[in-house]
């Protein structure tokens, strides 16, 4: 079944880098934890299944913001965290996280350039000195209080087609 719904990718830079991040331009991140905030709101190939999926692969064209940097060696996707609706919530999320993040100015508008809610930027930087479970639980706090209901996503959740 298709799914909708809002999904965190929590990935970790392992080293400092500096990548062209299409019309924004070259940004640099630190190493460390970032969590990238997206929605899926669509059916069939616009499905949470079918975008995770994408995000996923390493052979895809390369189109939005979380592409340019997931394209990159030094970048690893370490846990996947959904919520499952047809609500628009992403932002709410976004927004929730980044009170726990440190600011990065670099990362204005990353994922957010059509926003229409005054996100700064749907990436958010939560630091280096934490094991990747801290930054789980930081990340499904944040959906807590948000009021929405989370889970982290296991590979099995993306057998089978939509």
């Amino acid at each position: 079944m298709c799914s909708k719904g809002c999904y965190s990718l929590i990935l970790r830079v392992w080293k400092p880098l500096t990548v062209k991040i299409g019309a924004l331009g070259y940004v640099r991140f630190d190493e460390g934890f970032y969590v990238y905030v997206g929605s899926a709101l669509g059916s069939k190939a616009q499905s949470l299944e079918n975008r995770l999926k994408r995000h996923l692969s390493g052979h895809k064209k390369i189109k939005w913001h979380i592409d340019f940097l997931l394209s990159n060696e030094g970048v690893s996707i370490e846990r996947v965290i959904v919520c499952k609706t047809i609500d628009r919530v992403e932002c709410l999320v976004a927004k929730e996280i980044a009170k726990i993040g440190l600011h990065n100015p670099q990362l204005k508008g990353f994922g957010s350039s059509d926003c229409k809610f005054g996100c700064f930027s749907h990436i958010i930087y939560l630091g280096a000195s934490m094991a990747v479970e801290e930054a789980v639980t930081k990340v499904l706090n944040a959906y807590n209080r948000s009021s929405l209901k989370a889970e982290i996503l296991s590979s099995e959740d993306l057998r089978g087609d939509c």
